[in-house]
């Protein structure tokens, strides 16, 4: 448990030091893969790695403040902060939508390599799989 007594803040945190390490380890790997191996592709996908982990690191961690004082009116200048009051966070219902945007974004992927035929099909798919989704998302129940 945390100083505030909160432990799911203290998992978050955890959580997003972990990952902040995991970015850091990748960009040290990515300059010595860099300087050892002078190879542009997997360079460029241990850098990529870093910069997921570092954003994944980073959400979790503005996340661990935001449940811990979400207004920012909880902090009392004394080190205690108290914990926010019934925040509950909204997770959409399941639905096929994310699947049929990711299946669009692989068929726009190889559009790029195929050409302009699987392109198109595949912008369109994304895009209506998105606005599907975005208007399943605002009916909340």
């Amino acid at each position: 448990m945390t100083r505030d007594g909160d432990p799911q803040r203290a998992g978050m945190r955890v959580e997003a030091r972990i990952f902040m390490g995991i970015a850091g380890f990748l960009a040290l790997a990515t300059v010595v893969y860099w300087l050892t191996s002078r190879e542009d592709a997997g360079t460029t996908m241990l850098l990529l790695a870093a910069a997921m982990a570092l954003s994944v690191g980073g959400y979790l961690a503005v996340q661990s403040r935001k449940h811990t004082d979400p207004a920012g009116d909880g902090d009392h200048g004394d080190g205690q902060v108290e914990p926010a009051a019934d925040v509950e966070a909204y997770l959409p219902h399941a639905s096929v939508w994310p699947f049929a945007m990711g299946m669009g974004l692989v068929v726009m992927a190889n559009g790029l390599a195929l050409g302009m035929w699987a392109l198109v099909p595949g912008a369109l798919l994304t895009g209506s799989s998105l606005y599907g989704y975005a208007r399943q998302s605002r009916r909340r129940d």
